[in-house]
């Protein structure tokens, strides 16, 4: 009850946002009084000077701290004075190297003081340099100064490497609460003043080891034990001593002990660091290890205990893009999981039903001679002329038996005309072995259609199961296009985004998603970018969407189509007094265009309900899924599985309106054509409708379409099989216009005029 109550409370303290800038501010001024004294190896003073060259916008409050400190508690004043006003001025002449918009905006969103706003925003490369740069003059200045000693070159090079290393990691203080480089940042000034408040004690207990105590257990708890052991040797090496070793074992074991007792996890680290302290350093330790590990304790089990300090939010970054990237895509880690089970469950269906099939199959010929052999044997051997059959003349009893089964197998029915007549005179039981053959024949052809009828279930088991994995996949197609993703990330760098990571994500259907964005520091607008990546990526992108939760800003461009299709269809029917059996449908679905004509094989009703019924499925799957073979499959599937003998030509096609890149999809049906200017390009193959073979004959054509080009499907209506089509090809070189339903008119009239054979059905496009 008490935890919650606290925690209550902690929802409910809220700062505005101008408290909270006022409270940054004042904190880095604060800072650079308290880092700016603190002497480092070799005498030389990089803290305040790596931060100064790391700080964001509020550079100016370190910059005055540190001043206030030069003056009043720095050796060497002018040296570090003419340090502090370098770095700072060379920030600001950095800052005009940024290529920026020309108004400052938060992603779409003006404001004012452009000039100020694009102060101290460099990349972190630019800040490091400044810091760096600035350290080596010291350094220089120091080697002259003191006569060109080793000692000082020495010290000149381990001055600029420090700095520059923590002037880089300092540089992530001022990143993302939810990013890597702010735990670094964090982990970095944690060090400087642990390194700063060596000695400083209240009340007799130093303030150095209780901070790194507490620092080592806030570690081990929220990132565990290995974490907090690597942060226990880092702050304990800042204050010298074997106190590295002693907070290391006291992050590993808290690290174990969290999830038994956080109180037992702070005892446990209490008791060892205490008594390996004794052992390395002596009984003396125990005076000044004890009161700071202690107190260290008390301060942070209520804060661990009803955790009043938040976890690190940097650890989930990976899965904060993750799920990000999902919830862009509408599904959850769990739906894939459900959905991967349920494909499964489909596989594991279908191979069953298959086994069963497999045992309900019609025998081959080996097999129908065993059963002949075995309807015979039973009979033969209570027969009186046995001996004459299988002794005496076993030839003819062989060769009559496999006459016997030959028969069944290829007639379906054994007559006595399919056996000599001598062996019909000499066997008694003929007459009741035939009768049985041929009853047992029915059985076999019974379990057959059985047989046929589970296979095309399993088939359409096997075909939604590949239907499952190819809508999720395209709904979760989080593909990364390096090419283009390196692409962007210049853009963006070059006009001024501020993010943790941006990336082209998907297949055909791409999308620009940048994550993390600091809308702060970003110098362009939303629509200034769109443009840019649209004329670098050279793909249309739609405005942006911009999320936000916890602080964590997702934007995303999302790919549009590039083309449009305009369309007409006729269909005319045979006669009058007769159902029209074609059947066809345009629709647009998830980035594509679709143009399908079935025509059912025959005539009448049943040539309408199957080409419908088709088209109708077709429409449907296509709508969630572009996994045309497996719809295809499906579909043939159905038609045979049908009581009548009905089948239908399926000619389907798919347009990419982002790339162009067309498919036809051909079972049975009639050459399509494309028109580009005045040539004309045939597209045929060869191949059966679907309902008539137990696997999909069907083939794929590929073809990239322009802007203005036509393309034209016909029924064989049009085109008879035997015709090679050759007047509609010179129809549509001779056509002029940009006009698809004036183009379908003239096709259907041509095609009249030549002679009506079957139903009419014509289907033109254009591309624009």
């Amino acid at each position: 009850m008490l935890g919650e109550k606290i925690k209550d409370v902690k929802r409910r303290i809220s700062f505005s946002e101008g408290t909270r800038e006022a409270l940054g501010q004042a904190a880095l001024f604060l800072l650079g009084v308290v880092l700016m004294p603190a002497r480092f190896l070799f005498g030389t003073y990089p803290f305040a000077l790596s931060l100064l060259g790391a700080a964001d916008k509020r550079a100016p409050f370190v910059f005055a701290g540190a001043m206030i400190s030069v003056l009043f508690f720095v050796e060497d004043k002018p040296l570090y004075a003419v340090s502090l006003v370098a770095i700072l001025g060379l920030r600001i002449a950095s800052s005009f190297i940024k290529k920026t918009e020309l108004v400052k905006t938060e992603l779409g969103q003006k404001q004012g003081g452009r000039i100020l706003k694009m102060m101290f925003c460099e990349s972190v490369e630019l800040k490091v340099a400044v810091s760096s740069l600035v350290a080596l003059g010291i350094g220089i200045y120091r080697v002259i100064a003191n006569g060109y000693l080793y000692y000082d070159v020495f010290v000149l090079v381990f001055n600029t490497v420090f700095v520059s290393i923590l002037s880089f990691c300092l540089c992530g203080l001022f990143a993302p609460r939810q990013s890597r480089p702010f735990l670094l940042g964090l982990g970095a000034m944690v060090f400087c003043l642990t390194y700063v408040t060596r000695g400083v004690e209240i009340g007799g207990i130093g303030v150095c080891a209780v901070m790194s105590f507490g620092a080592v257990l806030y570690v081990s708890k929220s990132l565990g034990g290995i974490k907090g052991a690597a942060v226990g040797v880092a702050l304990g090496c800042a204050q010298g001593g074997i106190l590295g070793t002693v907070f290391g074992i006291g992050g590993l074991v808290a690290g174990f002990m969290w999830g038994v007792s956080p109180y037992l996890a702070i005892m446990c680290a209490f008791v060892l660091c205490v008594g390996y302290g004794v052992s390395a350093m002596g009984y003396e330790a125990v005076a000044y290890l004890v009161p700071e590990l202690l107190a260290a304790s008390l301060i942070m089990y209520p804060v661990l205990r009803f955790e009043l300090l938040p976890k690190p939010a940097a650890f989930k970054r990976e899965k904060e893009v993750g799920m990000t990237l999902y919830r862009l895509r509408g599904r959850d880690i769990e739906v894939g999981e459900t959905v991967k089970a349920l494909r499964h469950a489909c596989l594991d269906v279908s191979r069953s039903i298959r086994t069963i099939a497999q045992n309900t199959k019609a025998p081959d010929k080996r097999g129908y001679y065993n059963i002949t052999l075995g309807v015979c044997e039973e009979h033969c051997y209570s027969c009186p002329k046995h001996i004459i059959c299988w002794d005496k003349d076993i030839g003819t009893t062989e060769k009559n038996i496999k006459l016997i089964s030959e028969a069944l197998y290829a007639n379906h029915r054994v007559e006595k005309t399919d056996v000599d007549e001598r062996f019909l005179h000499r066997c008694p039981n003929v007459d009741t072995v035939m009768d049985i053959l041929n009853e047992k024949e029915k059985d076999i052809l019974s379990n057959g259609v059985r047989g046929d009828k589970l296979e095309v279930c399993a088939q359409d088991y096997e075909g939604f199961s590949r239907l499952i994995e190819g809508v999720f996949k395209a709904e979760q197609d989080l593909t990364a296009d390096r090419a283009l993703t390196d692409t962007a990330r210049r853009i963006g760098a070059t006009y001024g985004l501020v993010c943790e990571s941006i990336e082209v994500l998907g297949g055909a259907r791409r999308c620009v998603v940048a994550t993390g964005v600091d809308v702060q520091k970003s110098s362009c607008t939303s629509e200034a970018l769109r443009q840019a990546l649209e004329k670098g990526l050279c793909m249309g992108l739609k405005e942006a969407e911009i999320t936000e939760s916890d602080g964590y800003v997702t934007l995303k461009f999302q790919g549009e189509n590039n083309l449009k299709v305009q369309s007409h269809c006729m269909s005319v029917a045979q006669s009058d007094r007769e159902a029209n059996g074609d059947s066809y449908a345009v629709f647009e679905s998830r980035g594509y265009q679709y143009m399908v004509i079935c025509d059912g094989m025959g005539s009448g009703r049943d040539a309408e309900l199957t080409s419908k019924m088709c088209v109708e499925l077709m429409e449907k799957i296509l709508a969630v899924s572009d996994e045309k073979e497996t719809v295809l499959s499906l579909l043939n599937n159905f038609v045979r599985a049908k009581n009548t003998e009905c089948s239908s030509t399926v000619d389907l096609f798919q347009l990419d309106l982002m790339s162009g890149e067309g498919h036809f999809v051909k079972s049975g049906a009639c050459p399509s054509f494309i028109k580009r200017g005045d040539r004309v390009y045939r597209l045929q193959s060869k191949t059966a409708p679907i309902g008539i073979m137990k696997r999909l004959d069907a083939e794929e054509l590929s073809f990239t379409l322009n802007r203005g080009d036509f393309c034209v499907m016909v029924s064989d209506g049009v085109i008879p099989s035997k015709q090679d089509g050759g007047w509609l090809v010179q129809l549509l070189t001779d056509y002029k216009e940009d006009d698809p339903c004036q183009l379908a008119k003239n096709i259907v009239k041509e095609a009249k005029r030549q002679g009506v054979r079957d139903d009419l059905t014509v289907l033109c496009a254009v591309i624009s």
